[in-house]
């Protein structure tokens, strides 16, 4: 990444942190209003697309807090463009510096939920902090894959990540994606728009890209686009993960071959693991000793979002089970 990219949002980190706390919190606020105090408590777990448009919504009514672990929402699928285009990464990862007028953002991990509050610490220090509620809104998405979603969750370093990455991009000849949802999708069509001298080859174990129930027409589309653009897609063929990608995030190196059950082989220079994109659920353990979780690991909601067995607790987006498409 150019060092400008650095310096561009740098800045506006800094603006919007009041903090470290006494307690070690980074808190993200322009100016607290003192009506705070009196309103009702809404605490709103992820600071993504779904919990920063509800914390917006409620932001002038309610003493809204929101909680996240990052310093800054992530734009995912924009991440993968900036892979490609290095341009591109300072859009994809917004400060909460702006977000609110009245409320606050917290950035903590969370390690417990409760009827009545939710539990977070900070790191390193470790020390923790209640949060009590009168509403609970759970927003805290998915895991995806690398590059859709930086490991660090500072901006920098995570800008850091998508610099390193693009120059692994830029370098290679050969690229192998295994997965072929959103994320990889995405990122084979960024990549080889970007890079259209590169060899880019989308691996998927199912028989449609993206997800089943979506249109033939939609496919039909998507069939041809690939083609004009000439990503070479390999469908119904489950890989062999090679060895190279075990506790990497991707693999940049030498030439390996990626072989597929039934005997295929893609040789590639660059190989991204694009699979397994799945609910986040490790604080969830409350929802699951209630039996909220459905088989998919999110959590069970009625017509009004209110998680089963609870009218003061709400969950959107990814996490909850609404029957939608889960991209």
């Amino acid at each position: 990444m150019e060092r400008s990219a650095a310096r561009e949002i740098r800045p506006a980190l800094r603006r919007s942190i009041r903090g470290p706390d006494e307690a070690g919190f980074n808190l993200y606020i322009v100016d607290a209003s003192p009506a705070r105090g009196s309103r009702k408590k809404v605490v709103i777990l992820g600071g993504g697309f779904a919990g920063t448009t509800v914390a917006k919504a409620l932001d002038k009514k309610f003493d809204v807090t929101v909680v996240d672990r990052q310093n800054h929402m992530t734009q995912m699928l924009g991440n993968l463009r900036a892979i490609a285009d290095k341009t591109y990464a300072p859009l994809t990862l917004i400060p909460y510096d702006k977000l609110l007028q009245d409320g606050v953002v917290v950035q903590a991990e969370i390690t417990a939920i409760s009827e009545t509050q939710v539990t977070i610490s900070t790191t390193p220090s470790g020390k923790s902090r209640a949060l009590p509620f009168d509403f609970l809104v759970v927003a805290t998405g998915a895991n995806w894959a690398f590059p859709g979603k930086p490991s660090s969750p500072d901006a920098l370093e995570a800008l850091g990540e998508l610099e390193e990455c693009g120059n692994d991009v830029a370098k290679s000849t050969s690229v192998a994606i295994i997965g072929g949802g959103a994320v990889g999708l995405e990122l084979a069509c960024e990549i080889k728009f970007h890079h259209p001298q590169k060899k880019v080859t989308l691996i998927h174990s199912g028989p449609q890209l993206v997800a089943p129930g979506l249109s033939d027409k939609f496919h039909t589309k998507l069939a041809d686009k690939l083609q004009r653009l000439g990503v070479e897609v390999l469908l119904n063929e489950r890989v062999q993960m090679p060895a190279e990608l075990s506790g990497r995030r991707y693999y940049a190196g030498p030439r390996i071959a990626v072989r597929t059950e039934s005997g295929k082989e893609v040789g590639a220079d660059l190989v991204f693991r694009c699979t397994g994109k799945t609910a986040a659920r490790s604080h969830l353990g409350f929802f699951e000793s209630l039996g909220c979780l459905d088989q998919a690991g999110r959590i069970r909601v009625n017509e009004h979002l209110q998680v089963q067995g609870f009218s003061n607790i709400f969950a959107i987006g990814d996490c909850c089970n609404t029957p939608e498409q889960k991209l």
